[in-house]
């Protein structure tokens, strides 16, 4: 992409994180991001349709970056095993790429709302999951309903973003990655040091 396309896509951003900050996006108009970007106009409208066609394209660019990471330890996996042993990788690269994307991920969470980020990572998570998961483990028998998978996966990551957001995020995507795969593979008690006697 041209650097000039990049710096003004990048100035118009930053201008929407910082108004965002001042008032409700739904009063936001164009004219203020431009103003803000200190660009014209007519050069918003070459990028974006109008400020709900800007956050579209936002999310568009946050989940396919998210999807190319949940795929890229897909390949060659010929075990369950070696299925779960990829998970914790693809967990720290996913946590990298939102720290990466802070800004963006703010302004979708600002805009689109928590809730509105966790229907669309769950519908990612569940096609991803449909279409792309190894033979070997789309069918393996399953003792509850697989598509429950994707909704646990995606309530539980939405949850570690959140809290990892509003703790300005201190801890490194190592160490969310592993509280999720402890949480998942040992179950919440377990996990957390709590002892149990259910069977």
């Amino acid at each position: 992409m041209d650097r000039r396309v990049v710096k003004t896509r990048r100035e118009i951003r930053n201008a929407l994180l910082t108004l965002i900050e001042e008032k409700d996006f739904e009063v936001i108009t164009v004219l203020d991001i431009t103003k803000r970007a200190n660009i014209n106009r007519g050069t918003f409208y070459l990028h974006y349709l109008d400020k709900y066609d800007m956050l579209e394209k936002y999310e568009q660019e946050l989940f396919e970056k998210l999807e190319s990471v949940a795929l890229e330890y897909l390949k060659d996996i010929d075990t369950v095993d070696e299925f779960l042993q990829t998970r914790y990788p693809t967990v720290v690269h996913l946590f990298y790429c939102l720290q990466e994307e802070k800004e963006l991920l703010s302004i979708l969470l600002k805009t689109r709302g928590f809730f509105s980020f966790q229907d669309r990572l769950k519908n990612t998570f569940a096609y991803m999951f449909k279409n792309n998961a190894p033979s070997i483990v789309s069918d393996h028998q399953f003792l509850y309903p697989v598509d429950f998978i994707p909704v646990f996966a995606s309530s539980t990551v939405i949850s570690v973003i959140q809290y990892w957001l509003q703790s300005d995020m201190e801890q490194t995507p190592e160490q969310l990655a592993q509280m999720i795969i402890d949480i998942f593979f040992k179950g919440p008690l377990k996990a957390f040091g709590i002892p149990h006697s259910f069977n």
